[in-house]
């Protein structure tokens, strides 16, 4: 993929309804887990704070950015991009911290490889946030594909907040927001195909998703587990 800087049309209107919904979706989503809890927070550590406001600052940055698009107020996009330098590796290491936390957490009353299992998608999900964030700094002054990359971040951010929805609200034990986060990815992939776009930015979101959809089938097997106990031994 050329990294020229044709801009094309973007719908902002669009996008910035999107990323709404998706922060209302994260207050749904965290209050049976998380909000209620305040101000109190007794279940919880500073680590758990940390990686909560983390992860609202980099949703809070992707409905913002587009405002600042539809609005004209290119250098303010442009600092605001400059902080996701900043906020996108914290949360990156937040993640892994978490899910190092809780796997020493939950061994104690489960067996590693049940743990290991129970992570496979949360790793891949950590796995998937670094490489669509390093594409789209690598593509940042590629309109078109940088956006793509941003939005597949956001997508990705549909899985822990609607999981916990389904499962909190509805009794869910079916990960439903992997399928769900992958038929996004695919249709938006379709849709750029259809107008005669480059449907691979969204393409290779789509197969980041199905990436962690594949280890969520095959999170029992020997393979996983032997990746798992190597995550575990290298990096816990």
């Amino acid at each position: 993929m050329n990294q020229d800087q044709t801009i094309q049309p973007i719908n902002t209107k669009a996008i910035i309804v999107g990323m709404v919904l998706l922060f209302i979706a994260l207050q749904l989503g965290f209050h049976p887990t998380y909000i209620k809890h305040f101000p109190a927070f007794k279940p919880f550590t500073w680590l758990h704070h940390v990686h909560g406001a983390l992860m609202a600052s980099w949703i809070i940055l992707l409905v913002v950015q587009p405002i600042l698009i539809h609005k004209g107020k290119y250098k303010v996009h442009r600092f605001m991009g400059k902080l996701s330098y900043l906020i996108a590796p914290l949360m990156i290491v937040s993640m892994y911290l978490i899910l190092r936390f809780t796997y020493h957490k939950h061994v104690m009353d489960v067996s590693p490889e049940a743990e290991i299992s129970n992570q496979g998608p949360i790793i891949m999900q950590l796995f998937g946030f670094t490489v669509l964030y390093a594409l789209g700094v690598i593509y940042r002054k590629h309109t078109f594909y940088h956006l793509r990359f941003m939005i597949g971040t956001a997508i990705l951010m549909i899985i822990p907040i609607l999981g916990r929805i389904f499962f909190e609200y509805f009794g869910a034990t079916v990960w439903y927001d992997l399928y769900l986060s992958v038929g996004i990815a695919f249709f938006l992939t379709i849709n750029d195909a259809r107008k005669k776009q480059d449907w691979r930015p969204y393409a290779i979101v789509t197969a980041v998703l199905c990436s962690i959809l594949l280890v969520y089938f095959i999170r029992n097997t020997e393979a996983w587990l032997a990746v798992g106990r190597f995550v575990v031994h290298t990096f816990y």
